[in-house]
């Protein structure tokens, strides 16, 4: 017997395997997010220009030159600033001023970044100005929940529960990444739940909270 098994549970369940083998590989973590962009920008990415401009794109992208194409993509890998030379080249950069790549919900591409700003519009034209920035980095080599996800022997159910020494605990952080973002991840609901109380019916550590935009560099 099959079972269909969609990929973002199934990476869930080998990062959270009990032995904690997928959480410290050191390749597992890129391997997967860097198949998650492949993936959604093969599957979902699209080009979007103006209704007006749709006649004029079409013929310019029937005819692109594909040496000259290949040639501006090979210089731009190189991560210096590509120039178009010749008249091909210029109106490959030409068609480039007409559409956008649209690719919103692939992780860490530009387009994502563009709609977070949208939103962060939106929600200031519909609620106000935001009241506070606040930015927070829990100290998580101190933390003992941080160490007990990445796997360290803390007995959380001690006030003050002793900690390995300074070198093991942030070596543990760094040899198990999940286990940080899993602590981070807590961090945040925390702050939202106690310290915001969005949507308990009653004001939080900063009074009322009608909304709040939360971004992760």
């Amino acid at each position: 017997m099959s079972v269909c098994l969609r990929t973002a549970p199934h990476v869930r369940a080998l990062l959270l395997y009990a032995d904690r083998r997928f959480q410290t590989d050191r390749c597992f973590p890129f391997i997967v997010f860097n198949q998650n962009q492949i993936r959604s920008s093969a599957q979902g990415g699209y080009l979007l220009t103006a209704r007006k401009n749709f006649g004029l794109v079409a013929d310019k992208i029937l005819a692109v030159n594909r040496d000259a194409l290949d040639s501006l993509i090979q210089r731009g890998r190189d991560g210096g600033y590509v120039k178009p030379e010749t008249p091909e080249e210029k109106s490959c950069f030409e068609l480039m001023t007409f559409v956008d790549h649209v690719a919103g919900h692939v992780n860490g591409s530009h387009t994502a970044r563009k709609y977070q700003r949208n939103e962060i519009k939106s929600l200031i034209y519909a609620v106000g100005v935001p009241v506070f920035f606040v930015t927070f980095a829990p100290a998580d080599f101190k933390n003992p929940l941080c160490l007990f996800y990445c796997g360290q022997n803390i007995d959380l159910l001690q006030r003050a529960p002793p900690l390995p020494s300074r070198n093991d605990r942030l070596r543990a952080i760094a040899t198990n990444p999940v286990g940080a973002a899993r602590f981070f991840r807590k961090v945040v609901e925390l702050f939202t739940s106690k310290i915001l109380r969005m949507g308990q019916g009653r004001p939080g550590l900063f009074g009322p909270t009608e909304a709040y935009y939360g971004t992760v560099e």
